[in-house]
């Protein structure tokens, strides 16, 4: 019996895409992982939730809100066209 070959050759253009969205994941990660992010949240948010604690600490509600929208941003940037 043969054998076929199902690995995909190497292609620039599948490189390039994985580099971008790559590119793209770190700076939205560095976005919503930034202390700055929080307290721009909690200026703007903070009568509904408290993204930080008292002492400046991100609180567990603010975490959970971050990661939400970390992930809504990646789903929203990967179902973008590729072109």
């Amino acid at each position: 019996m043969s054998e076929k070959n199902t690995t995909t050759p190497f292609t620039y253009n599948r490189f390039f895409l994985k580099a971008k969205y790559s590119f793209y994941s770190a700076l939205v990660f560095f976005l919503f992982a930034n202390p700055e992010t929080s307290i721009i949240f909690q200026r703007f948010f903070g009568n509904f939730v408290s993204f930080i604690t008292p002492s400046g600490a991100p609180s567990i509600s603010g975490i959970f809100i971050n990661t939400l929208l970390f992930f809504v941003t990646m789903l929203g940037l990967m179902l973008l066209p590729s072109d």
